[in-house]
């Protein structure tokens, strides 16, 4: 009687049912037949204790029968120092994660690999955090992408890489999403047409996935699929395939929503005299009388958000969608001119989101950066962010560099938010305007718990050149500084790493790697 045996014996009852023991030669055999089974519960228990301990130790290990993978190819590229090493696998263990993009792409420049045991960190990495998938894929190397083979949960770095297009009808969602994001930049019209054959087959959440992938290399050539696209039971196909088609010049898409739009503003331009006073321009509105199916289809929903009312939402999404060139061309008149124009007036807070979604939206950074002086004076803090992603990093720093320098009140209201929106590289001139900023804002007395959290932050964005001219002149002795020491603290622990990264590569310079 082996354990599952014993184990039905004891659901059944050991009254109702004889309990037959097959003693043997064996050594559990001999043991049961010690066993005194005139008492039967005691010997019940005592069989399955001796066979269940058995069965588990007796069992032998399940074998592989598989033939073992071919061993990985040598490396072409060398690895990393000691040193430089040794800090990657930090940020890998949770040390200012921040600074990982960073690192792999100094590892990318200087044509250097990782230790091998920071491979399976970087490839768990990329699985869970597509954004830096671009990062870890020029360090990999051979072995990286030896292992990626060898785990289904990996196979997202073979898509990436792989060159056979096998992998588009075999392989997993994110392998496949890589490859199609590669073929686009190379090929752009394989990858479309490689879509194109499997898009009745794929999930409604991998359709929304693949169409984005459109956005890389988009030419008139993709809207015959995009306005098929228009036509799919998903909302977020409809709407992926509806933002493309907008940011294609010339498409019909454009068109339809000129035509829709134009008739609804009117620019009356401004006057101006010696004679008499001037008067400034003004924008007519005449609001839509109906969202029709043709409008939905091309993506402008019919229920509004909270705060709008239902007409003049249908406007905010449809100037949105059209060309921002259209209005300075047809009214001839330059974007600071036309929003100036737009704002006073009964509908000034939805222009102010019409235009502002529509510079977002097509990446102009004429218009963003005339609605950003209304954005500041206004203190709309939540469309900040947008306004500087549509902004070239110069033009970002012309324009904050006044504002954080200033002492006033209004500005010092937003001087963090314009500085936490600033994610590119700055340069040494704006990071000393940085540096000055946050000592003197350190001397003074404070509660706002935000701001000092994103102090650590800040450190990620400092020109490399001014990384040790960090650690001096803070306010220490002021009566703030209890309050802000945190804040510094991390920023300068940051700082300090960021410092250590660039002096481990051969490139850096030396003078920069003792901060603290």
């Amino acid at each position: 009687m082996n354990f599952s045996e014993l184990t039905q014996a004891a659901l059944l009852g050991t009254g109702r049912q004889a309990i037959a023991i097959a003693a043997g030669e064996s050594e559990l055999g001999r043991l049961l037949a010690q066993l005194d089974w005139n008492r039967r519960e005691e010997a019940l228990l005592a069989a399955a204790a001796l066979s269940g301990l058995h069965e588990a130790t007796g069992q032998l290990p399940a074998r592989d029968t598989a033939p073992a993978p071919e061993p990985c190819a040598g490396e072409e590229l060398p690895r990393l120092s000691e040193r430089a090493g040794s800090l990657l696998l930090r940020l890998l263990g949770g040390d200012f994660p921040e600074l990982l993009p960073e690192c792999l792409r100094r590892c990318a420049r200087a044509g250097q690999l990782p230790f091998p045991e920071a491979l399976p960190a970087l490839l768990t990495t990329g699985l869970a955090r597509a954004e830096l998938r671009a990062d870890i894929l020029p360090v990999l190397g051979r072995r990286g992408r030896w292992l990626a083979a060898q785990n289904p949960d990996w196979a997202w770095a073979i898509g990436a890489t792989a060159d056979d297009e096998t992998i588009w009808h075999v392989g997993g969602g994110g392998a496949r999403l890589l490859f199609l994001q590669r073929l686009r930049r190379t090929n752009p019209a394989r990858a479309r047409e490689l879509l194109t054959s499997t898009w009745k087959d794929e999930t409604p959440e991998d359709r929304a996935g693949f169409i984005s992938i459109l956005e890389t290399g988009l030419t008139l050539e993709d809207e015959p699929f995009l306005e098929a696209a228009l036509e799919d039971k998903r909302k977020e196909v409809r709407r992926n395939a509806a933002a493309l088609l907008a940011q294609t010049p010339g498409s019909a898409l454009n068109q339809r929503m000129t035509d829709r739009v134009a008739p609804l503003l009117k620019f009356v331009p401004g006057e101006s005299g010696k004679l008499k006073k001037s008067k400034p321009g003004s924008v007519e509105i005449t609001l839509p009388g109906e969202c029709d199916k043709a409008m939905q289809r091309d993506g402008v929903e019919p229920r509004p958000l909270t705060g709008f009312g239902e007409k003049i939402w249908w406007l905010i999404q449809m100037l949105e969608m059209t060309p921002l060139d259209f209005w300075t061309t047809k009214w001839n008149a330059a974007p600071a001119e036309i929003v100036a124009a737009s704002l006073p007036g009964e509908w000034e807070k939805e222009m102010f989101e019409a235009w502002t979604r529509a510079a977002v939206r097509q990446k102009n950074a004429a218009w963003a950066g005339s609605l950003f002086s209304i954005a500041v004076r206004t203190k709309q803090v939540t469309r900040l962010a947008g306004l500087v992603g549509a902004m070239s990093a110069p033009q970002r720093e012309l324009l904050f560099t006044p504002l954080i320098d200033a002492d006033d009140g209004q500005a010092g209201e937003i001087q963090g938010a314009l500085v936490h929106c600033c994610q590119h590289e700055w340069s040494p001139e704006f990071s000393r305007t940085v540096l000055k900023w946050l000592r003197k804002i350190t001397a003074r007395q404070s509660s706002d718990w935000q701001l000092r959290g994103q102090f650590k932050g800040f450190a990620a964005h400092l020109a490399v050149s001014t990384l040790n001219e960090a650690s001096g002149g803070w306010p220490t002795d002021a009566t703030s500084w209890e309050f802000w020491s945190k804040g510094v603290d991390e920023f300068l622990a940051l700082a300090q790493f960021r410092s250590d990264l660039h002096a481990a590569f051969p490139s850096s310079n030396p003078s920069t790697h003792h901060l603290i």
